[in-house]
């Protein structure tokens, strides 16, 4: 797929993963727009951008919105989408995650995640899709977690958030085809993001034990698969063969991945005294 010309909007795209996907499209000559909370960053990122221009022709642009918010979701694509930018690409990056015990996780944690998580994918969605769906053609890229399809210990509410943009997204893609609009969903493991970073400082134990050893992705690994996904039209997109594997593992013999989980839990347990479970 020739990405040259092609208007992107990327939420999320000041940091991470969605920053790390804009700037490989402006590499390959898109017109991208980026929206995200702090304009700090976006334009750090927009200034990036421009030292890696391809095209003189190349429209840039960033947008400061809480996209968990509808009208500010509302005002922020049309702001990208005046003067006729209709999307032709929407890579819906923007995400949180807080780790815990679900017994400590204040209810507002569980709300906020689903706001940005779940909502902050729809909001955007809801208003390109209809653009695509009357051109019949485009490609929406949703990001859900390995997470999103394996109940990862200490993630009640991160799953949850997941789980659905998972289902979101099955859903979606059969309702566009017939438009010729493609849905793609994105599993990724754990990327070396400031999201990382902040989630490692809270995280329960067992949840360590279960990354193990298993590789930390960089952006730029996620980054590249996300757009050979987009260019083989393909659906389901994992990077990292430890996703994959785990993705086979628990779509196809489930219940050898949760005694694996329960196992690792239990040991984790047993090495702070405490009991690895209650009959």
């Amino acid at each position: 797929m020739d990405f040259h010309g092609k208007n992107v909007i990327v939420t999320g795209g000041s940091s991470g993963i969605g920053k790390a996907t804009a700037r490989m499209l402006v590499q390959r000559g898109a017109n991208v727009a980026i929206i995200a909370r702090r304009q700090a960053l976006l334009d750090a990122a927009l200034a990036e951008f421009e030292a890696e221009r391809v095209d003189s022709a190349q429209i840039f642009q960033a947008h400061s919105a809480d996209l968990s918010d509808w009208e500010q979701a509302q005002a922020a694509i049309a702001a990208v989408t005046v003067e006729g930018h209709t999307p032709d690409i929407l890579i819906n990056a923007a995400g949180i995650a807080h780790p815990g015990y679900f017994e400590e996780l204040p209810i507002e944690v569980f709300r906020r995640t689903m706001d940005v998580d779940f909502f902050g994918t729809l909001y955007p969605t809801k208003l390109v899709a209809p653009m695509m769906m009357a051109r019949h053609s485009g490609h929406i890229v949703n990001f859900s977690s390995v997470a999103g399809f394996l109940g990862v210990f200490g993630y009640t509410a991160y799953g949850a958030a997941k789980f659905a943009v998972r289902g979101f997204s099955d859903v979606l893609r059969s309702e566009l085809k017939p438009y010729g609009v493609h849905v793609h969903v994105v599993f990724p493991p754990d990327t070396d993001t400031p999201q990382l970073h902040e989630e490692n400082k809270i995280k329960p134990p067992e949840t360590r034990e279960i990354a193990g050893n298993a590789r930390v992705l960089q952006p730029e690994d996620v980054a590249q698969a996300v757009i050979r996904g987009i260019e083989r039209h393909k659906y389901i997109i994992i990077p990292g063969f430890e996703s994959k594997l785990y993705f086979l593992l628990t779509n196809g013999i489930i219940a050898f991945s949760r005694w694996y989980f329960d196992r690792v839990i239990a040991s984790s347990r047993k090495k702070r005294g405490l009991p690895p479970a209650y009959k």
